[in-house]
């Protein structure tokens, strides 16, 4: 099961990008993320945020449409793409409830809980891929890759058209190949998102390190290049940022 959430920051190429996440199963609109699927020739499944930037005339169409709202008050201390990923979590097998969506659009709404709460079926999510989480403002940008770590065990990807960035919490394999043009990454960065990241060991890349250390605001791991088609990159302790570019 593949979930695909749209956030408010940039999309360059609505055709590239549609490319990218094209047949998935199931799409949130996160708050101002809403105005992307018209131009993606989509329809969200779910709609999640405070609505300080969703465009009005377009939620109210969707929810006239049936597709289900979450509302969440403007005061909270998570962010609507915080939300949105704990949803998408929360549909995993075990998940807690945690304001969202059905696929089927059924709902069950909770007063007691300090939001909208809806009860989720699960439906075992395998990867989570959000797109427009970079792009605008940087305290936004910055604070959406502290959110992969809100992921779990479930796989999660922020993508653009240039960049792909996964959360490293144990091991992972890379591919230098996009999934979108044919195209390959040239470069693979790894950069520390915990004070320290320890065992880091890669290969398929051309400067290895072998059960090394990374430290916050240590730069050594930007701009590796591949030395084969995938890398693979496992550590002991810490997260780690895989920050691939084109």
């Amino acid at each position: 099961m593949h979930i695909v959430i749209i956030a408010n920051g940039t999309i360059e190429n609505y055709l590239v990008a549609r490319e990218r996440i094209i047949g998935s199963d199931y799409f949130i609109a996160c708050d101002g993320g809403l105005r992307h699927f018209p131009l993606l020739g989509l329809t969200p499944d779910c709609i999640i945020g405070d609505f300080d930037s969703a465009p009005p005339d377009l939620l109210a169409d969707y929810r006239a449409r049936g597709v289900p709202v979450v509302s969440y008050p403007s005061e909270k201390d998570e962010t609507d793409l915080e939300l949105a990923v704990a949803h998408a979590v929360a549909l995993s097998p075990g998940g807690e409830e945690f304001g969202g969506c059905t696929p089927s659009g059924r709902m069950q709404r909770h007063s007691s809980a300090k939001s909208v709460v809806a009860t989720a079926e699960p439906f075992a999510p395998c990867s989570i891929v959000i797109l427009g989480a970079l792009g605008g403002r940087i305290d936004h940008a910055l604070a959406n890759l502290h959110v992969l770590a809100q992921t779990g065990s479930v796989s999660a990807e922020i993508w653009d058209e240039s960049t792909s960035i996964r959360l490293i919490k144990d091991e992972v394999i890379l591919s230098r190949r996009c999934l979108t043009g044919g195209l390959r990454y040239a470069t693979l960065s790894l950069i520390p998102l915990t004070t320290e990241v320890t065992g880091i060991t890669t290969r398929g890349l051309a400067y290895p390190l072998t059960d090394g250390t990374l430290r916050a605001g240590e730069t050594c791991g930007v701009s590796n290049e591949f030395t084969a088609d995938i890398a693979e990159i496992s550590i002991k302790s810490g997260l780690l940022l895989a920050v691939l570019c084109k």
